[in-house]
């Protein structure tokens, strides 16, 4: 009985993957009701890659720049124009000889590479 009783409460912890952002989702209660987590790490947390914004790629139409940028995480692609912003994501500045491009990403700068 006891071994059955073990393996019955293991497989209770055992975390079931779903892949992607449904493996978070699965545990965002937890996450945000926990008292063992600082606020520090909730925030990081929250914070999205910026590892997974690539820029594309961008065009003018009618005079008015519109930058492609892709977000891995959400996977999702967006058209932003400059001082423009959409789920956080911001466009700051846009050097056309360098082709590099300044964003703040849920308020936090970096430049990306064409």
């Amino acid at each position: 009985m006891l071994p059955v009783c073990l393996g019955l409460l293991a497989a209770t912890f055992l975390p079931v993957s779903r892949g992607g952002a449904d493996d978070l989702a699965a545990y965002q209660s937890l996450l945000d009701n926990s008292p063992f987590l600082t606020p520090a790490f909730k925030a990081q947390l929250a914070r999205r890659d910026r590892t997974a914004i690539i820029f594309l790629g961008y065009t003018r139409i009618g005079g008015t720049l519109y930058f492609a940028l892709f977000d891995g995480k959400p996977d999702k692609t967006y058209w932003l124009t400059l001082n423009a912003e959409e789920d956080n994501i911001r466009i700051e500045r846009f050097d056309e000889k360098t082709e590099r491009l300044n964003i703040t990403v849920d308020g936090i700068s970096f430049e990306l590479s064409l």
